[in-house]
């Protein structure tokens, strides 16, 4: 991990999804396993830290969301109007 990315929506999405796979293993894989994983530097590395992957990752779903959403609500005007 490093500090190469400047923000969050910087870093590619398979480096949050193999960040977040580790993070999911750290969640269950006892307390010294998420307190190595679940720690936070200085300065941030938005590819590694916990708090910055997770609110990263959230954000890009919550995007993607809004985005079927509206999709699915023209596909429905367009067989309205067909």
């Amino acid at each position: 991990m490093s500090t190469k990315y400047k923000k969050s929506s910087d870093v590619p999405l398979d480096v949050l999804l193999k960040r977040l796979d580790e993070l999911a293993d750290a969640a269950c894989n006892g307390r010294e396993t998420q307190d190595r994983e679940f720690t936070m530097r200085i300065p941030a590395e938005c590819d590694r830290d916990a708090d910055l992957v997770i609110s990263e990752a959230m954000n890009r779903i919550k995007a993607l969301q809004h985005r079927v959403s509206y999709l699915e609500a023209v596909k429905e005007q367009d067989e309205w109007l067909a």
